[in-house]
């Protein structure tokens, strides 16, 4: 026993030794591990841009397959590294292991690091102890063994091959839907062998990522050798990605390539051309791309008529968020985005061709800083993005974001910068060159008009007129700003108070009331209009122009010609120059026919105020410089010609140009040729009596209130471009005319230069901010001394108002006028604010609008009268607003009554404003008396004009008849029409023709409506119409108040079948028993029946004989019910009512006596468990009843049309306002409905997930349903199927075209 037991443990040691070995031996299956990237590692592979790098492997033993450690120093960034390690010494024997020198090659010799790793011959193959390395760019070599196959394939490349197609079909009743996926195919093409044997393995990488790894194809099977849109979408992948393959031959699927060889990378995607841009300051410059691999989009084929998903590239502006702050886009560009040209299905070939689809791309982009004299940065990105696609193989191109691209502003041109244009009280005029010359009675002739600055490339111009001030002088009395077919116009001229747009038609300038008197205009090109408003008896103007790049040398009129020459300043109309020497202030000597030259034609005259002439104007689209320039700002694109560069600090608000319509506009320029003329004065600055002063005395005074301003003083020390030119205009005013008040002009002009400089400057803000921050802030005539000025604003002392508090608070401003005198046009306007013309609307003044409004019937009766006030919105000097409030009424006429205050004490006259539509009210005035008149032909109901024979929207028995009632709709249902089916018959009661006893206990109405199945529209006389509908197909019509009921006769079988429609589809089975029915009338506040089953009713269409269904309401007197039955030869009858939804009913087998009778409940709620699965629940059952029921007021009526079958069964339908679906008995059923009131019913089930396949062939069902419904209103027209059928097409269509719907197999 003991020898027993030795032997048994001398064995189990045994075969625990032997177990142990085989554990530890590297040689055998899982203690050993493949180390990757093995084709990379060859001698012949150069390193790529991703270099291998094995100083962070597992220190373990590893196997390279038919791969081996080269005994020979490969060269430096071999083997995928930059540092290869190699193998110094002899290989061990068969079954050896050896510790062995590995080599990292260096740049002074191959063996500048030395790592010891064990290596042990395992017969067929090597394995290596391998151990990180000392850096990361270096990597362990390996070549092929003896056994491999010794070729190296070439030419190989990667390229776009073609599309794979993969169609899915969907068919829903009516509809056959198919949907085409697209999938592209890069195509791995190389030089194959001469050994016909042999076979490639081709691995593929997407980013130096491998995708696919150990493809196998022989010489009859290169076309196969592809990477699908599929694998890269699996692989996480989409376009923009560098693709590359690498090749190598092998003898048997089994084996690795000992040599392989990498193509070179292809780009897949949409390809940068111009990856750097560079463009001059306000200069544009093309991006340019291209698709190296067609956009294939989703193709969906329904019925026939094949859809696609266009794919775009759009463009936005990431930028600075610093510089973002004070400029919101830092580019901008002609169009946001490209939309990529592709094909459908049916026109796939059209991709074999390149040309098709391989095209260039181009985005215009401009720099659009044109104002500020130095940019923020010269260097701004440009980012392009496709869009979302919905398909599955389009999904590589989906919300890709290209390249950004480097845009370079450079600057070649400065001979704008801090030059201005202006023209200073009477007028000292100086060119944008710096001549300083005078446009006196001689030059500048009153009621003429002159070209100040044009620039003729751009469409853009401004245009002056003079007027007499202090006698001789001539000063700007009206300016005109135009750039293509918009014109702001100012015009004092003559008592004239006018400040508007005559025309707005490209909407490209932008103009910034800034202060009462104050207005800066933009063009589209970035140059600035600045104009200043003065009034000392006569209104002056002061007027600043101050250019952009884009101005240098294109410059032309009183302005001269902007090339930083002053010589050649002089340049007149035709061409010809005036020499500057030759004029002297000193002297009296002015440039006249310089000055003269420039006088407008007539039929150029921006201010002759005529339609005519601003009709002929330009539009900037004819300008092959001006564009319309796109802001692109992520999901913000706006496109414009106005100008949207980095602004400086902007005050005030934008008078926009929008605020009036064309048809206003017209009608003001009709109100300005009428213009009553005021020459107000301002209290305190009356004109003067001329007095004589010396040109030292002038000096001496105005230099001493210069001087006493100590921002002045600022501005001339601390402020580039600032000159004492204003100084040397005041004291040759003063000199000629002798008003000591012209000081205060000529000063608050020179602040206002000064500031417009700082703004423009923003080197000097950025260097001086203490002088910024006091410059930028200035109040507007220092607020009058009257006020506090804070941060460039008024805040007045009491009584007083404006944005520099120079008027008096106590005075409400003066109506001169109300826009179209009081009238307002519901036809033409929105009337929602009534213009009030006068002087002056003022900031900072309070002014309140104080409103009464009347509402007025036919009989000019006041019906109610409603008061409130608003604040007085003020436009401009001359221009208010209020705004008018309507109330819930509706009236004949509404008339607004109001006046204004600023304290609450003192107001001014009373006002009135008529609100009227001229479709079909007639507006008089009799002496002052103003009434308005119905025309011929309409009523005027709730508010509105209605033609005569219009009917109510979806009621068709109610209609405009003028010689019955004019304010309120009238009943009318004799209307006449055709079908294809036989005649209907009305009767009150319908045709028993079955031998089956059916009874329905109903009212009847004195009048009736039949409906057609297209519907019944509008009528001219009373009419009747004729119409069929099948229990067995869906119809969707208007919700019903009047129902109609028609017997139809004419089938075979004797079978009678009464259809009533309503506004929507139901579906109810048919019974096969004998049937006792009363209903009685039913109060329902609200009916409301929720189900899924609705996203899809056409399908449900359900075989149903002698089915009943009817439609009852809680109704007073006056209601009626009318059934008029249509017999068939086989003496079937059947009662339908459609109404606002889908009914899905199963029926019973026995007889059923069935009492319906009124019913009080809150809520009614049916579910059912059997409809949680609908694919199953084809349940032929009998005996069914569904109950829905609701309020209905006063003259509501139900008609019944019994329709006889061949089969001699009679059956009632109703249609309701949702889907239900209810199971049903088998047992004789005696049933009665009380009395409901139901204020909520909701009709739910599980089964309406999926409506498709519910079709439910079912008998002897009853529907009982009752629409809420208002006072007069009726049943409407019914849609047959077909209708139906292309509504529920285009629905289907647009589900699956935008949210990608779509049932996959």
């Amino acid at each position: 026993m003991l020898y027993d037991r030795n032997g048994i443990s001398l064995i189990f040691s045994l075969l625990l030794y032997v177990s142990q070995s085989a554990g530890q031996d590297p040689c055998f299956e899982g203690n050993h591990q493949d180390l990757g990237d093995i084709v990379k590692r060859s001698p012949s592979y150069t390193m790529d841009s991703v270099p291998l790098c094995d100083r962070y492997i597992t220190e373990t033993w590893y196997t390279t397959k038919n791969h081996v450690m080269p005994s020979s120093a490969p060269s430096l960034s071999y083997c995928g590294t930059l540092y290869p390690v190699w193998l110094r010494g002899n290989t061990p024997s068969d079954g050896q292991t050896l510790n062995m020198t590995a080599c990292e090659v260096g740049f002074v010799h191959d063996c500048e690091r030395q790592y010891t790793i064990a290596v042990k011959n395992c017969s067929s193959f090597l394995v290596y102890k391998l151990k990180p390395l000392d850096v990361c760019s270096a990597a362990y070599c390996f070549e092929p063994g003896s056994d491999c196959v010794d070729e190296t394939i070439q030419d190989i490349k990667v390229s776009y091959h073609n599309i794979t197609w993969k169609s899915y079909k969907n068919n829903i009743p009516g509809i056959e839907i198919v949907r085409h996926e697209p999938y592209i195919n890069l195509l791995c093409s190389f030089t194959p062998s001469t050994d016909d044997t042999l076979l490639y393995h081709i691995d593929w990488y997407l980013d130096n990522d491998a995708v696919i790894q150990g493809q196998i194809v022989d010489k009859e099977s290169l076309q196969d050798a592809i990477l699908s849109a599929e694998d890269m979408i699996n692989a996480g992948k989409k376009i923009n990605s560098w693709i590359h393959c690498v090749v190598g031959a092998v003898a048997s699927t089994n084996n690795f390539p000992c040599i392989s060889k990498p193509s070179t990378s292809f780009f897949a995607g949409i390809e940068i051309l111009n990856k750097t841009v560079s463009l001059e300051r306000m200069g544009t410059a093309q991006i340019m791309f291209r698709l190296t691999i067609p956009f294939v989009p989703l193709t969906v084929d329904v019925n026939g008529q094949q859809y696609k998903h266009d794919l775009s590239v759009q463009v936005s502006f990431p930028g600075d968020p610093a510089i973002e702050q004070e400029c919101k886009l830092q580019g901008s560009a002609l169009d946001c985005e490209r939309k990529i040209e592709s094909f459908t299905y049916d026109n796939r070939l059209q991709y074999d061709d390149p040309v098709n689809w391989q095209k260039v791309y181009t985005i215009t982009v401009q720099n659009s800083d044109g104002i500020r004299y130095y940019m923020p940065t010269n260097h701004f990105r440009l980012r392009l993005k496709t869009t979302a696609t919905n398909g599955q193989g389009d999904k590589i191109f989906s919300d890709v974001t290209l390249h950004d691209i480097k845009i370079n502003v450079i600057e070649t041109e400065n001979a704008w910068k801090g030059k201005r244009c202006s023209s200073y009280a009477d007028p000292h005029q100086t060119t944008f060159d710096g001549y300083h010359y005078e446009c006196q009675d001689t030059g500048c002739i009153t009621g003429k008009t002159y070209i100040f600055y044009r620039n003729e490339e751009f469409l853009q111009e401004v245009q002056v007129r003079h007027g007499s001030c202090w006698e001789r002088p001539r000063c700007i009395c009206a300016v005109a700003v135009r750039a293509g077919q918009d014109v702001f116009t100012i015009d004092f001229c003559s008592g004239t108070q006018y400040i508007n747009f005559p025309i707005c038609n490209d909407k490209s300038l932008k103009v910034i009331k800034e202060d009462d008197f104050s207005y800066t205009i933009l063009f589209p090109t970035g140059t600035s209009v600045k104009i200043l408003l003065y009034n000392y008896g006569i209104w002056v103007i002061n007027l600043e122009v101050y250019p952009t790049v884009l101005d240098v040398s294109r410059t032309t009129g009183l302005c001269g010609f902007l090339d930083g020459n002053i010589t050649n300043d002089l340049r007149r109309e035709d061409g010809t120059f005036d020499d500057i020497g030759a004029f002297s202030y000193s002297i009296g000597s002015h440039p006249d026919a310089f000055s003269l030259s420039w006088q407008s034609k007539s039929a150029e005259d921006l201010l002759s105020m005529s339609q005519i002439e601003y009709d002929q104007l330009d539009p900037l689209s004819r300008s092959p410089r001006s564009h319309q320039l796109c802001l692109c700002d992520q999901n913000t694109v706006s496109c414009s010609y106005k100008y949207n560069g980095c602004k400086t600090k902007e005050r005030g608000k934008e008078y926009l140009c929008g605020l009036h319509t064309n048809t206003r506009r017209r009608r003001d320029l009709r109100r300005f040729a009428s213009f009553l003329k005021h020459e107000e004065e301002f209290d305190g600055l009356l004109r003067v009596k001329r007095q004589t002063m010396t040109e030292v005395e002038a000096f001496t005074e105005c230099n001493d209130a210069f001087q006493q301003s100590t921002y002045y003083d600022t501005c001339f020390s601390d402020v580039p471009n600032f000159s004492n030119e204003t100084i040397v205009n005041c004291m040759r005013d003063l000199a000629v005319t002798g008003d000591h008040n012209l000081t205060k002009l000529h000063l608050d002009t020179a602040l206002r230069q000064c500031q417009e400089y700082v703004l423009l400057n923003s080197t000097l803000q950025d260097e001086n901010p203490a002088v910024t921050t006091i410059i930028i802030n200035l109040c507007p005539n220092n607020c009058s001394n009257r006020g506090v000025c804070s941060g460039g604003n008024c805040t007045c002392d009491p009584g007083f108002g404006g944005s520099d508090c120079s008027f008096d608070v106590l005075s409400p401003p003066t109506i001169t006028g109300i826009l179209d005198s009081g009238i307002c046009d519901k036809s033409e306007d929105t009337c929602d604010e009534i213009t009030l013309y006068g002087y002056y609307f003022l900031e900072n003044m309070g002014t309140t609008c104080y409103v009464t409004r009347n509402e007025i019937n036919g009989s000019k009766s006041v019906m109610s009268t409603t008061s409130y006030h608003v604040r007085l919105e003020e436009r401009t000097l001359f221009e208010g607003y209020c705004s008018l409030q309507y109330g819930p009424e509706s009236s004949w006429i509404t008339r607004f009554q109001f006046s204004l205050s600023n304290d609450g004490n003192r107001y001014s006259e009373n006002y009135s404003v008529y609100v009227y539509d001229s479709n079909c009210q007639t507006f008089h005035n009799d002496s002052g008396d103003i009434y308005f008149t119905l025309q011929n032909g309409y009523c005027f109901i709730n508010g509105s004009c209605v033609p005569i024979g219009a009917v109510k929207t979806n009621e068709s028995c109610w209609q405009c008849s003028p010689g019955i009632e004019i304010y309120d709709w009238t009943w009318d249902c004799n209307i006449t029409g055709t079908s294809d089916t036989p005649p209907i018959t009305t009767t009150s009661l319908p045709v028993n023709a079955s031998t089956e006893k059916s009874t329905s206990s109903m009212s009847t109405p004195s009048s009736t409506v039949s409906m057609s199945l297209d519907g019944v529209s509008s009528h001219s006389s009373p009419t009747t119409t004729t119409t069929t509908t099948t229990t067995t197909k869906s119809t969707m019509v208007s919700t019903a108040i009047q129902t109609t009921q028609s017997l139809h006769n004419g089938s075979s079988n004797g079978t009678q079948s009464t259809t009533t429609h309503s506004s929507d589809t139901l579906h109810v089975s048919s019974a096969t028993e004998k049937q006792d029915i009363s209903i009685t009338p039913t109060d329902i506040s609200s009916s409301t029946i929720s189900s899924a089953l609705l996203t899809n009713p056409v399908s449900f269409s359900v075989p149903s004989t002698n089915s009943i269904i009817t439609s009852t309401s809680s109704t007073p007197s006056k209601n009626q019910t009318t059934q008029s039955p249509h017999v068939s030869t086989s003496g079937t009858q059947s009662i339908t009512t459609q109404s606002s939804a889908i009914l899905l009913v199963t029926s019973a087998t026995e007889k059923q006596d069935i009492s319906v009778t009124p019913t009080d409940v809150s809520t009614s709620t049916i579910s059912s468990t059997l409809l949680t699965n609908p694919e199953s629940s084809r349940v032929p059952s009998t005996n069914s009843i569904i109950t829905s029921t609701s309020s209905t007021p006063s003259k509501n009526q139900t008609t019944q049309s019994p329709h006889a079958s061949p089969s001699g069964t009679q059956s009632t339908t109703t249609q309701s306002s949702a889907t239900l679906l209810v199971t049903s008995a088998t047992e004789k059923q005696d049933i009665s409905v009380p009395p409901t009131n139901v204020s909520n019913s909701t009709i739910s089930s599980a089964l309406l997930t999926n409506p498709i396949s519910s079709s439910v062939p079912s008998t002897n069902s009853i529907i009982t349903s009752t629409p809420s419904t208002p006072s007069k209103n009726q049943a409407g027209s019914s849609s047959h199927p077909p209708f139906l059928r292309r509504l529920w097409q285009g629905l289907c269509m647009y589900y699956i075209l935008k949210f990608d719907v779509f049932f996959y197999p």
